[in-house]
């Protein structure tokens, strides 16, 4: 498009940014207050400062029980349902939301396939975490260790109930 000399057509000029985690999560009270973050502590900036922010379409799979993976999912936004399989029962675990975290399976045993599958349940937004991230010293923090260990019982719990319900029938 050229322009003319007396042409006073405005021109907008747009500058991208990319997404920085640690600022979005730290400008959300609900974020910033949620377990994962707590137990982060004072490394949470260094952690969520380099991290991936992804986002997910309604019904898109973020991971799928059996595939690889070492990560850790952080919900920004949205709702995700989690299913699992064991033998012959597949179960639904239940919904989550913004400020929980996925993967905390994987990330504890440090390897393995994923234990449960999680589907979007309206537009996701995620912040992906590698598990080497969250390493401090070769290891885990105890902190962390603790949320992610509460979250796999909460999850582990629901699957039992679920399987001895369907074995009933």
């Amino acid at each position: 498009m050229s322009h003319r000399s007396g042409d006073h057509t405005p021109i907008v000029k747009v500058e991208l940014k990319r997404a920085d985690a640690a600022e979005l999560i730290a400008s959300n009270l609900a974020l910033s207050g949620a377990p994962l973050v707590k137990a982060l502590g004072a490394a949470s900036k260094r952690v969520l400062t380099n991290a991936v922010i992804r986002r997910f379409s309604d019904k898109a799979v973020l991971m799928q029980q059996g595939e690889a993976g070492l990560s850790l999912f952080f919900v920004l936004a949205g709702d995700v349902r989690l299913f699992a399989r064991r033998d012959t029962d597949s179960a639904e675990l239940g919904v989550v939301h913004a400020g929980a975290v996925l993967g905390e399976a994987e990330v504890l045993a440090g390897e393995g396939g994923r234990r449960c599958s999680a589907v979007a349940q309206s537009q996701v937004d995620v912040v992906e975490l590698p598990r080497a991230a969250l390493l401090i010293d070769g290891k885990l923090s105890a902190a962390l260790v603790g949320v992610l260990e509460e979250v796999k019982k909460g999850r582990m719990k629901a699957l039992d109930e679920m399987s001895d319900f369907l074995n009933r029938w």
